[in-house]
């Protein structure tokens, strides 16, 4: 009978190494963004999926949050079939196990991929794949990432993303309006107003 190891109750040198050493790369990727070198981000965030595939494996919920990094990063870069590879890579880890708040922000960013598409029924579609408890605001600065259907509104217009509040709504609307139109044959005729 073979012995299974534990990555988090007694991790080998390299499951350690890359437990600690990972999240460290996809922090610097984050200080790189923001500080405007988006390929040095890709470069530290690839690094760290390849260090933590290789010690904890592609369906640890540690190597998902390097996959949504990336793929958060290439929708900034509107690489749009790269940042859906690897959201859909972490969706895939996400949907099995972690925290139900990161599958509604992985959801959340699929569905900003599809309005970016001009695939507003998609976007809508995504999101509520979440309902009806689990679905993150849609203003990506705000900390609401795990909400009821019930307690959200969606845009009046094409209803394909959900807020909390109107100041996100507002704070979205920046990002949002190159996007938003009416969705055709709207299935779902929900109109919750902000």
């Amino acid at each position: 009978m073979a012995l299974h190891t534990n990555v988090n109750i007694n991790p080998t040198d390299a499951q350690a190494v890359a437990l600690t050493h990972g999240p460290a790369l996809n922090n610097e990727a984050l200080r790189l963004e923001r500080h405007g070198d988006l390929a040095g981000a890709e470069r530290k965030h690839i690094e760290a999926i390849q260090m933590k595939e290789a010690s904890v494996g592609a369906d640890h919920v540690s190597t998902a949050i390097s996959y949504n990094g990336l793929g958060e990063l290439y929708l900034k870069m509107e690489l749009l079939d790269k940042a859906e590879e690897y959201l859909n890579q972490a969706l895939r880890v996400r949907e099995r196990k972690g925290p139900k708040s990161d599958l509604a922000t992985t959801r959340d960013d699929l569905g900003r991929l599809f309005e970016m598409r001009g695939e507003l029924q998609a976007a809508q579609e995504i999101r509520l794949k979440g309902a009806p408890y689990n679905i993150a605001c849609g203003n990506f600065n705000c900390s609401m990432l795990q909400n009821s259907l019930s307690n959200l509104s969606r845009c009046s217009v094409c209803k394909a993303v959900f807020y909390c509040s109107q100041p996100c709504q507002r704070a979205d609307w920046r990002r949002h309006k190159k996007y938003c139109r009416r969705i055709e044959n709207n299935v779902n005729n929900e109109t919750s107003h902000l």
